[in-house]
């Protein structure tokens, strides 16, 4: 029977930085960026992208780990559940839409009965800490960033089918 070789200070050095560059890349946080879309008047309903703003939409992380427990069958939190059973709720503004990329223009479409829809591209400027190489060393915090940006859509009403009702 064979034993490992008996590692000197300088090996056993390295391995120890490397086990440790492992454990915190393991333990790295990340960043969620959140578009939060509000209107006057309020309860409007919201497409990104040609795409309806649900409930689930606004914590994409919650709904993949939900997605997850359920494929393994394991159960879900008081709080999972309670996201679970609502989360293809439409929302009605204010709502919030977890957007992927910075740099980046999305299409807004808002809507209310007896206003005129309004369409709107925003664009997402990227903050000092989302440029590379930055970005890189912001990804490896130990904590998550929220990047909130904020829009506001006036909705003007729309005569012909009883605006400002």
């Amino acid at each position: 029977m064979s034993t490992l070789p008996r590692m000197n200070g300088r090996v056993r050095s390295r391995v120890a930085a490397l086990l440790l560059g492992v454990a915190l890349a393991l333990q790295a946080g990340c960043r969620r960026n959140v578009l939060r879309v509000s209107s006057i008047p309020p309860d409007a309903q919201v497409y990104v992208q040609g795409k309806v703003v649900r409930l689930e939409d606004s914590n994409r992380r919650l709904a993949r780990k939900i997605d997850e427990k359920k494929a393994r069958g394991k159960e879900l939190t008081e709080e999972e559940a309670e996201f679970q059973k609502n989360r293809k709720r439409l929302q009605g503004t204010p709502v919030e839409y977890e957007f992927e990329s910075v740099a980046a223009g999305y299409s807004l479409y808002v809507l209310k009965r007896g206003y005129r829809a309004t369409q709107t591209i925003e664009y997402i400027k990227p903050k000092w800490y989302e440029y590379p190489p930055i970005d890189l060393f912001v990804d490896l915090l130990p904590v998550t960033i929220t990047d909130t940006r904020e829009v506001e859509v006036t909705l003007e009403p729309d005569p012909g089918r009883g605006g400002g009702s």
